[in-house]
């Protein structure tokens, strides 16, 4: 099961470097212990608010988890005057990840989603994993019956193909279908 949450920061020259870490900003007096599970981040658009300067260029840059080391690298360039947006589509599934506005002012809004797993199956997920496995079955079984009739027109089909791109052999008169004329014979004799 999975909770997903609207998300958004802002940065500018007071606050030009902002973390996100679920486990860091959980509330310790929340009975449930806090935030649980599997988190992600998904940052879907930027925005440049419209005080900037015209001109005035606006980097931000990401620092999070890569495949086995931080990476460290700009994800925006923004320039007053310009566009004010861009769509951005940024999954962080590991924590922390750190946004900077390493160059201008701002103010540049980050707006994505967070999405919470739980880790936990509700009756319902049990219910539906029951008939996705029966589902699968049946498919399973309506998906050989489509191949193996595909299969079948498929042989047809060439046979067709087959018989069709043949040359069909001219029929030679025989001396038994002229003689099995014998009106066209007797015409012949007669105009003799």
């Amino acid at each position: 099961m999975t909770d997903d949450f609207f998300w958004g920061i802002s940065l500018d020259k007071e606050r030009k470097t902002v973390c996100w870490d679920p486990e860091r900003d959980a509330d310790p007096s929340d009975p449930s212990g806090g935030l649980r599970g599997e988190h992600t981040l998904l940052v879907k658009q930027i925005v440049l608010g419209p005080d900037v300067r015209e001109g005035e260029v606006n980097v931000v840059e990401v620092e999070a988890m890569g495949y086995q080391q931080d990476m460290k690298f700009p994800i925006a360039v923004m320039k007053g005057g310009g566009p004010h947006q861009s769509v951005l589509d940024l999954l962080f599934p590991d924590y922390p990840v750190t946004f900077k506005l390493i160059k201008g002012n701002g103010p540049v809004y980050l707006l994505g989603n967070h999405s919470k797993g739980t880790g936990e199956l509700g009756a319902d997920d049990d219910d539906d994993d029951a008939l996705d496995e029966e589902l699968d079955d049946e498919d399973i079984d309506d998906l050989d019956e489509i191949a193996e009739r595909n299969n079948i027109e498929e042989r047809r089909r060439k046979l067709a193909q087959s018989n069709n791109s043949k040359p069909k052999a001219k029929k030679a008169k025989t001396d038994d279908e002229n003689q099995s004329s014998p009106d066209r014979n007797s015409d012949k004799k007669a105009k003799k």
